[in-house]
């Protein structure tokens, strides 16, 4: 109990001492506070200060007292008003002082406006994009705008799976910019970046527009394909006009399906040039370089189930499914070598120039389906007489190496052509490109129904595996398509 009562008057002690220090703090911080407020209100600077403002404000009351004078008496009002309009200066003078300030005033009103305005936040969807042209690493998931139906007979369309191809790396290092700017700038005026990548897709229609003629439905399974200075299809949704839709063939999956449209219309844009078709290619012998690739895929098997005799270029590890579509012969390289045999050899030392040497046979055609680093002006020496080199690739842009004076001339190239061809109603053809219609999409859907045609898909990714599924398309193990699904 003793403890106790020590304890109590103990802190009761302690409690007044922290009472009687807090009083003190405040009282001196009161003190320092009424100095502080006494020295600024006997400061000389405010006193000037406010010997100024009344100055002021007994001017101002002296300015309202004249104007309130010469108002109550018209005549004065009259002399003044001469005084201003006195000459054609001053008349002058002050039209410019009321057009000012009448332009002033509107155009504040309209700012004042667009700043009150409400804001509706645009919906977003996942895509798969590049974010500048400064590489294949700028490609990654984004947020952009959800697309709506630009014209009565655009098709907006659910994508359940789309194709990244080599194009879409030379696209994000640049490949077809200025073009693609100026096309964009009439067609959308969207922003250019993100920029969506992904040259085929397919999906389900999502809505159709009223004056569509495809007959198309909402519901139905359909693929398509875009160009290089069109906006990509790696989106959840896109929209696309009528006559680059057509409808996915029932024996493939979405993931299939998206693998042929783009490569697929580059297929047979080349087969068309090198005049092979299913009556003329029989007997015809034809090497394919980089058969592994998407489009080599599709032309070995075309041109064996035509009758051709097909020689391809691979690495090893494609070497199997190249055989598997039909391959005659094939001419493989070590996975660890294969570009070398290319890009750090000379020609005359390389695998594949000893390869074709050993053969002596000579070619009818011969197809070019990945961009090289070099000349194919040797393999002529292995052609028929008769015998043409195909390019199966994209061209290159010259634009994209344009200065500010050409970029301009360029520009006004390409308005009064987009004008010419509005005119006329024709369709404008900008570069070497595969002619992306319904009607060549219908003749692919007709090999796969026929079984002429396979899909060759290497992988499969999600959008969030975008990096991956980009560095998987510039590497050379790939073989046929990547896929991004969207399901």
């Amino acid at each position: 109990m003793d403890n106790f009562r020590e304890l109590y008057v103990h802190t009761q002690v302690r409690l007044n001492m922290a009472h009687e220090t807090s009083a003190r703090v405040f009282r001196q911080a009161s003190d320092d506070a009424r100095e502080m407020a006494m020295r600024v209100i006997h400061d000389p600077a405010l006193n000037e200060i406010k010997g100024q403002a009344e100055n002021v404000w007994r001017t101002v009351l002296e300015i309202l007292k004249r104007l309130r004078e010469s108002i109550s008496t018209p005549n004065a009002v009259v002399e003044q008003l001469q005084i201003i309009f006195r000459d054609e200066i001053a008349r002058n003078n002050t039209y410019f002082v009321l057009v000012g300030l009448g332009t002033g005033c509107m155009f504040g009103c309209m700012f004042g406006v667009w700043l009150a305005r409400k804001t509706i936040a645009n919906p977003i969807m996942k895509s798969v994009a590049c974010v500048s042209y400064y590489g294949s690493d700028n490609v990654t998931l984004c947020k952009t705008n959800l697309p709506h139906l630009r014209s009565s007979s655009d098709i907006l369309v659910r994508v359940r799976a789309a194709a990244i191809t080599r194009l879409d790396v030379e696209i994000s290092h640049g490949y077809g910019k200025i073009l693609r700017r100026i096309i964009q700038s009439y067609n959308s005026g969207s922003p250019e970046m993100p920029l969506v990548v992904g040259r085929s897709c397919s999906g389900v229609v999502e809505n159709v527009g009223k004056d569509s003629k495809s007959g198309l439905e909402i519901g139905d399974e359909v693929w398509l394909a875009s160009n290089f200075y069109e906006i990509g299809l790696a989106s959840q949704l896109v929209v696309a006009h009528e006559s680059r839709i057509g409808r996915k063939p029932v024996l493939i999956g979405f993931e299939g399906a998206a693998s042929l449209p783009y490569d697929g219309c580059m297929a047979l844009i080349a087969l068309k040039k090198a005049k092979l078709s299913e009556n003329s290619s029989i007997g015809k012998k034809v090497l394919i370089q980089d058969g592994c690739s998407a489009v080599g895929c599709i032309l070995t098997q075309l041109i064996k189930k035509w009758g051709g005799y097909v020689v391809v270029t691979c690495h090893q590890r494609s070497a199997p499914v190249v055989n598997a579509l039909g391959a005659d012969e094939i001419i493989t390289f070590s996975n660890d070598s294969f570009e070398t045999n290319f890009y750090e050899k000379s020609i005359e030392q390389s695998t594949f120039m000893n390869e074709l040497l050993s053969r002596q046979v000579k070619y009818d055609v011969v197809f070019i389906t990945t961009r090289l680093n070099y000349s194919t002006k040797f393999i002529e020496r292995f052609l028929t007489p008769h015998g043409t080199i195909v390019h199966a690739v994209e061209s290159i842009m010259p634009s994209d190496e344009y200065g500010i004076f050409m970029r301009m001339m360029f520009k006004i190239y390409v308005t009064l052509k987009r004008m010419g061809t509005t005119v006329f109603g024709v369709e404008p053809k900008w570069a070497d490109e595969p002619h992306l219609c319904h009607n060549n999409l219908d003749i692919l859907a007709g090999y796969i129904n026929d079984e002429i045609l396979n899909t060759v898909v290497d992988q499969v990714y999600n959008p969030q595996e975008a990096e991956r599924a980009v560095a998987h398309v510039i590497s050379e193990k790939r073989i046929g398509s990547t896929i991004i699904t969207f399901r």
